[in-house]
């Protein structure tokens, strides 16, 4: 544990959260939420940092950058379709043990994993092809960030100005998720899925023709929890677990050391 009163370790690093303002005390001077990945030479080989504490990064995503990999845990919601060109998709969940709960967030992967020979396209496409699109479809309060998708390759074909933009062999498509209390107050104490739908729109194409556009859709049984957290007074209806946790006297001597420190405050 750090005590950096003067947030001198924060700024150093870059991650003083900018959200909260110097008058919002006594919370100004807080990071943002997040990882520093730190291999055996004391050198940052990757971060994983997040606007606001209430939708984090959950364990697996650590572990999956120091990998370099991502593979379905053990009990994580997982299905694949294969179709007739040899394209097989896969669409799971990691983190958590693929149970989805207001706070950490999840990573819904779909991937692609495409024969030798094969490729699929990224934006921008000339008119008559078809980039490869994903849209996720879930109840209210199954929440989705912006897909994250891998870089593409270039591939320059006779007669076009500009290369395209491919993917091929196996590509991971992930799309951050988490649950708001709005799902969490729709189960009881125990574990309850959802189902999501997973739309995957491509065009398939080798070296010398390209595939009819498909599209498929594949369902994902996904386990919904609350979550735990100490109560407040101002929480409302959360939908999860709240516990009674004390720590009074810790955020009064926290208020005053920063009250100390900024004269005229009330």
């Amino acid at each position: 544990m750090l005590s950096d009163i003067d947030s001198e370790v924060i700024n150093h690093y870059g991650v003083l959260n900018t959200l909260v303002q110097p008058d919002d005390v006594p919370f100004y001077g807080v990071p943002f939420p997040g990882f520093f990945l730190v291999d055996e030479a004391g050198v940052i080989v990757d971060k994983l940092f997040n606007r606001h504490l209430a939708n984090r990064e959950g364990v697996e995503a650590i572990l999956d950058s120091f990998l370099g990999r991502v593979e379905p845990g053990l009990g994580e919601p997982f299905e694949a379709v294969t179709e007739d060109d040899g394209i097989r998709i896969t669409a799971f969940l990691r983190g958590g043990g693929g149970v989805l709960r207001v706070g950490p967030r999840r990573r819904l992967i779909v991937r692609l994993e495409m024969p030798e020979g094969l490729h699929t396209y990224g934006e921008p496409v000339p008119d008559g092809m078809v980039a490869t699109r994903i849209e996720i479809e879930g109840p209210d309060g199954f929440c989705c960030e912006p897909i994250e998708s891998p870089p593409t390759r270039p591939l320059r074909l006779p007669g076009l100005s500009a290369p395209l933009h491919v993917w091929d062999g196996t590509v991971d498509f992930v799309i951050p998720t988490y649950a708001n209390t709005a799902l969490t107050r729709t189960i009881s104490d125990g574990a309850e899925p959802i189902t999501v739908q997973i739309h995957v729109r491509y065009q398939a194409c080798d070296d010398t023709q390209c595939f009819i556009p498909r599209t498929r859709t594949i369902e994902l049984d996904v386990p919904v929890a609350g979550g735990v957290i100490p109560r407040f007074d101002q929480l409302g209806d959360y939908g999860g677990t709240v516990i009674e946790m004390d720590s009074l006297a810790h955020i009064k001597r926290l208020f005053k050391r920063k009250a100390d420190r900024t004269p005229g405050q009330d």
